[in-house]
């Protein structure tokens, strides 16, 4: 197995720098470790060139790009049974209006912003939510009700160390969208967590206790036979 990372692991795990990865010609099950997998970044150049090659790579670019697309994830998620709340894709603030009432919440569709999400509280904030996460009204939006309280998980290789739902939760998300580090944005409501959206982690979140569990992770992967080169 080829470990490609932008992460400085434990010295135990060995990798390859993505700059040097994609300057060269090896195949072999690549496992792409990146805090960021977006579209035209480096992270998602990394499993398309691993694919060129004719490798199995996790993520797979289908993957990255089904993930980071919060209505395409929220699908995917529904179907897998992960529980999600109802969304609305449209860059109308008309037809958001026809179908939530205040608060919501909105995330860009487009594969060039990263922003997290934006909360609406009324007609002026969502008119601005709107029109910077579509950049000026050429994208749609995907828009979700506010029903709860929303807060931001860490995933790694669908571990959270938070409480036990989470944990299964973000374990249950691993195996559907394969990412294997994260930032999982869910919502809380009446004692259920729903997942909203999923986003890069920056490296400066990666704290010492992630390196140690990402690196036990990698180590080990070669004694499993499981979900990480199924598919």
């Amino acid at each position: 197995m080829l470990v490609v990372s932008n992460i400085d692991l434990t010295k135990n795990v060995q990798t390859i720098k993505p700059s040097t990865f994609l300057k060269s010609s090896i195949k072999d099950f690549t496992l792409n470790l990146n805090n960021d997998y977006r579209y035209l970044k480096t992270g998602y150049y990394v499993s398309v060139h691993a694919e060129v090659l004719g490798s199995k790579v996790l993520p797979s670019t289908e993957d990255i790009i089904d993930a980071y697309r919060t209505p395409i994830m929220l699908l995917k998620a529904t179907k897998a049974g992960i529980p999600t709340l109802p969304y609305l894709v449209t860059g109308s603030v008309k037809q958001i209006l026809g179908e939530f009432r205040f608060p919501m919440i909105i995330f860009a569709v487009n594969p060039f912003s990263f922003e997290g999400f934006k909360t609406a509280k009324n007609r002026s904030a969502l008119y601005k939510a709107v029109k910077s996460l579509s950049m000026n009204y050429k994208f749609a939006v995907c828009v979700q009700p506010l029903l709860g309280e929303m807060f931001v998980v860490k995933s790694i290789f669908g571990r959270c160390a938070c409480n036990a739902e989470l944990d299964m939760l973000s374990k249950k998300i691993y195996e559907t969208l394969r990412i294997p580090i994260c930032k999982l944005h869910v919502q809380r409501v009446e004692q259920k967590t729903y997942l909203c959206a999923l986003q890069p982690l920056k490296k400066e979140e990666l704290l010492p206790d992630d390196i140690e569990l990402i690196s036990k992770e990698i180590s080990e992967m070669p004694r499993r036979d499981d979900l990480y080169w199924q598919g």
